[in-house]
């Protein structure tokens, strides 16, 4: 009785030791996967820069329960052997299209000559994950142009037992940048909607002006933006038959004509399409209502001023003439208006 109780008892000790072999030798003696779509970028490819990355890998999540990744970086690279250079994140930097964050994917545990290696989760769905390190600290290129730098990425579970694996390249030249230059001339365009304007008929009663006022149009990259000016040929209406003018209202002040008086003068409005200039009509030439507006005379006087570009800055200028009921009768009243203006760059 008491060696079959032995006997028992070691026969139990024997099934328990074959159950714990055949649960976990599978995982010791099992050959590593092949990873598919591992890439490994570099986001300078710079002999000797100091660079940031991404690892992406193509995971089959029945292959195992993943714990850590390990990335075996290029020889002549130099790799930092701070793990605390190696901080990760997981923010979609033009990652392959359908990619996802790397589950678990964070600052890496542990860094041996090229080797890094980073925690992770275990991947539960096939697809494709990538996760970034993030700081230039991390790693610098290699400090020769070469082709077919080599290096690895593997997935290993908690026994840091391959689950799959895969090789790569990479490449560094001398230079991973292209200068781009160009220039951009002054520009400068001013145009007149037209070289008329027929006030018609002028009247006791009322005022009369321009039934369709002429605009200027200015367009430039100036800077400092542009300014305008204008003069008269004749301070006035002036009729060369009878020898009488319509004067214009004082020059550099602003008025509003009434019926009835003599007047003249000229007010002006504006607006713009785009630019980084503010329009300022001068106050003596400031419009926008019946008569109102500021004499011309042979001097060039400013009519307007931008402090910026401009996208079709445009003043509109209005005419206004009145009156008294002594003017004369006749048909060759007339003015001449000199529009200019120059960009300040």
């Amino acid at each position: 009785m008491k060696q079959t109780k032995i006997l028992t008892s070691f026969k139990y000790t024997i099934s328990a030791c074959a159950l714990v072999v055949a649960t976990f030798s599978p995982a010791v003696v099992s050959a590593a996967g092949q990873l598919t779509q591992t890439q490994v970028r570099f986001d300078r490819l710079k002999t000797s820069t100091a660079t940031t990355g991404t690892i992406c890998a193509n995971i089959v999540a029945a292959n195992g329960t993943e714990a850590t990744t390990e990335v075996v970086f290029p020889t002549g690279y130099t790799v930092s052997t701070s793990t605390g250079n190696w901080t990760v994140s997981t923010t979609n930097l033009a990652w392959p299209s359908g990619a996802s964050a790397w589950p678990g994917a964070g600052t890496a545990s542990s860094v041996s000559a090229q080797t890094v290696v980073f925690p992770s989760s275990d991947i539960t769905s096939d697809g494709v994950y990538c996760f970034n390190w993030i700081n230039t600290a991390a790693l610098t290129t290699s400090a020769s142009a070469t082709n077919s730098n080599q290096g690895s990425v593997t997935t290993k579970n908690i026994s840091a037992a391959a689950i799959d694996s895969a090789g790569y390249a990479t490449a560094t030249i001398s230079d991973d940048q292209i200068l781009v230059t160009a220039s951009i001339a002054e520009t400068f365009s001013f145009a007149l909607s037209s070289a008329t304007d027929n006030l018609g008929q002028l009247s006791t009663s009322s005022v009369v002006s321009s039934p369709t006022p002429r605009t200027t149009t200015i367009s430039t990259n100036a800077a400092n933006g542009w300014v305008a000016w204008a003069k008269d040929s004749s301070t006035g209406l002036n009729s060369v038959a009878v020898s009488y003018t319509v004067d214009s209202t004082t020059p550099g002040t602003n008025s509003t004509l009434a019926g009835g008086s003599n007047g003249y003068n000229t007010g002006i409005t504006s607006s713009q399409v785009g630019g980084s200039g503010i329009i300022s009509v001068s106050a003596p030439f400031v419009g926008g209502l019946a008569g109102k507006g500021g004499g011309l005379d042979t001097s060039l006087r400013a009519l307007a001023t931008s402090n910026g570009t401009a996208d079709n800055a445009t003043l509109t200028l209005t005419n206004n003439a009145a009156i008294s009921a002594i003017a004369p009768a006749a048909s060759d009243y007339k003015d001449t208006i000199t529009v200019i203006a120059a960009g300040r760059f």
